[in-house]
């Protein structure tokens, strides 16, 4: 057996610069085709998930406030929400805060957003619709007190989002990510059943890759791991299967397996619905500025 290649180090040459942890996420990224094509137009795939996304995220109202509470955010702060979504972690940071910048892609979940602050009672926010890669802070955004992402990091060069969301934060930047496997067993078993074993059903790399490369970039940021439970109602198996196939952008000829899947594992609710529960292992990245 070949033994495994070990590089020759100088005593001037640390371990961790053994790996360019930029260039393994890249590589990795790159891997998904399904990535690539998101990649062309986001604003354009999620506008077409907004709908199944808030059906998917309508119950998760306790891990956001979970998350909100988890950050020190303070009732003078300005808040840049990159990757807000539907609102989902904007509206119970908008309930701290003196105001939230809610930065995304697609036109269809700031209008959701902008529902839920509505239905929330709240008016202390702006929507900014335009890619991350695009942005220039100090032209197109201001600095804020404080810069969040909650799972939306899934960018070709990481290293490049991280560096502008620092520049982008006076005080302190959260993150929000998966901790362990991106996808449960029972994700990937239903993954594989509907695009073969060369779907994306890895995922993305957990927060290791982002803390690594903030490492690399001299950021030494503090981490915490937590557990959730993402619940979703759904009238039924056939509703349930029509959000995932959505999501998940799933050929037409895999409904009656998606339906099939979610049949079994589907919970009544006890007033004629279900519940589709999956239970997370998660990681709240962060840092403070000088």
């Amino acid at each position: 057996m070949t033994p495994p290649f070990i590089p020759a180090l100088s005593p001037d040459s640390p371990m961790d610069r053994i790996i360019d942890w930029n260039e393994l996420w890249k590589v990795l990224y790159a891997a998904s085709p399904e990535r690539a094509r998101r990649d062309r137009d986001p604003g354009v795939a999620w506008d077409r998930r907004a709908a199944s996304y808030g059906a998917m995220t309508r119950n998760t109202l306790q891990v956001a406030e979970m998350e909100a509470g988890f950050m020190d955010l303070r009732p003078s702060d300005t808040v840049l929400d990159m990757g807000a979504g539907d609102g989902r972690l904007a509206v119970p940071m908008a309930r701290r805060v003196a105001h939230v910048t809610a930065l995304d892609p697609s036109a269809a979940m700031l209008r959701h957003l902008g529902e839920r602050m509505k239905a929330a009672g709240l008016s202390n926010f702006r929507t900014v619709q335009v890619r991350w890669e695009d942005v220039v802070v100090g032209r197109d955004i201001d600095v804020h007190d404080v810069a969040v992402a909650a799972y939306s990091l899934g960018f070709f060069d990481l290293a490049e989002a991280l560096r502008k969301l620092d520049a982008a934060a006076r005080r302190a930047v959260y993150l929000f990510w998966r901790a362990g496997e991106w996808r449960s067993d029972e994700e990937r078993e239903l993954y594989r059943a509907v695009f073969g074993e060369g779907g994306e059903a890895g995922g993305y790399p957990d927060y290791l890759f982002i803390v690594n490369v903030l490492h690399q970039q001299g950021i030494y940021a503090s981490v915490r791991i937590y557990e959730a439970d993402w619940t979703a109602a759904y009238s039924s198996p056939d509703q349930t299967a029509a959000h995932w196939g959505q999501m998940h952008d799933a050929p037409a000829d895999a409904k009656e397996v998606i339906r099939e899947h979610f049949a079994r594992i589907l919970q009544p609710d006890g007033a004629g619905g279900f519940l589709h529960t999956v239970h997370r292992r998660q990681a709240m990245v962060w840092w403070t500025k000088d």
